[in-house]
């Protein structure tokens, strides 16, 4: 009986642990694909809200006419800043840049190194903020994570063309989204216990989240190429046994995340496979137990059951 109750209940254990991961994995896809899908939407609006409309060129006319300490700079930042630094709380945004038509950063709700430069052949040009505002003259753009020194942390930064009501280009609008934003899905880990784990992974094969397990910064520093990640690049989404970046063995439920438009991530939730497994190893070890003790009592009870039919039989072969 052990052993076919050992082959019946194995199974239905392993299947229950991967479905469980596939549900969060499927999850948290969904969770990051509408966090930008939101973005996209934010900033979008953003860039035709008529306070950004009406203050992007004239930030820049009094930046032109006399830069930042010019009294028509004051009086414009005076009238606009407040207003547009509510955007940040509303958002939840690090910071909010106006470019001019130009590439002259005429804006920032917060004093950062890019005011007063130029994005098209100053010295952040070749910055991500350089990039994303050349991408973000026509189209709605985000890069992928980059360090921001300001706020000390790393940011999504998201660009979007402003246009006048003639449809006449009157520059770019760039928004910083903290890390934080995103990490809150990955540090929900409800069901994974000790040993579970949620993390991103880049195209260049450097994590995009913070590892569990070491304590050092991992985003764009700790590289992970292992089968899941090369089968995920390779566009598969399933759930194996692999051997993860610590080189342990562990079950890992992994998918591309497909649907976002500016960066190429893979998602990947896993867990040590000695936890994710133990029931089935705590299964084997109560069968065995019971077994043993079926077994002994079994053997007792056959020993002194023919030890008393023999005591039995020995007189009467006498008499």
């Amino acid at each position: 009986m052990a052993p076919l109750a050992y082959k019946t209940l194995t199974p239905a254990i392993k299947n229950e642990v991967m479905n469980h991961l596939i549900s969060v994995r499927e999850i948290k896809k969904m969770q990051i694909q509408n966090f930008f899908y939101e973005r996209y939407g934010d900033v979008n609006v953003l860039s035709k809200n008529p306070l950004v409309v009406q203050s992007l060129p004239r930030f820049s006319i009094a930046f032109k006419s006399g830069g930042f300490n010019d009294p028509s700079y004051r009086q414009v930042d005076t009238y606009y800043g407040p207003l547009l630094e509510h955007f940040i709380r509303q958002y939840g945004y690090n910071n909010i840049f106006l470019i001019d038509v130009e590439g002259n950063v005429v804006f920032g709700v917060r004093n950062d190194e890019y005011i007063g430069t130029n994005l098209v052949n100053g010295k952040f040009s070749s910055f991500t903020i350089g990039e994303i505002f050349k991408d973000g003259v026509n189209n709605i753009k985000f890069s992928d994570l980059t360090w921001c020194e300001e706020a000390k942390d790393f940011i999504f930064m998201g660009a979007a063309p402003v246009y006048d009501i003639s449809n006449k280009p009157l520059g770019v609008i760039i928004v910083e989204v903290p890390y934080s934003k995103i990490d809150v899905f990955l540090a929900q880990r409800d069901g994974l216990g000790d040993t579970g784990e949620i993390y991103i992974v880049g195209d260049d094969h450097f994590m995009r989240s913070k590892s569990r397990f070491i304590t050092q910064n991992t985003i764009l520093k700790l590289e992970i190429n292992t089968k899941a990640t090369q089968d995920a690049f390779s566009g598969n989404t399933d759930v194996k046994i692999i051997k993860d970046y610590r080189n342990i063995p562990v079950l890992s439920a992994y998918t591309p995340l497909d649907n976002l438009r500016d960066v190429s991530w893979v998602l990947l939730v896993e867990i040590d496979v000695k936890e994710a497994f133990y029931p089935i190893l705590s299964l084997k070890t109560n069968l065995i137990i019971i077994g043993s003790a079926i077994s002994a009592i079994t053997g007792l009870y056959l020993y002194f059951t023919l030890r008393k039919r023999l005591s039995e039989s020995i007189p009467s072969e006498f008499s």
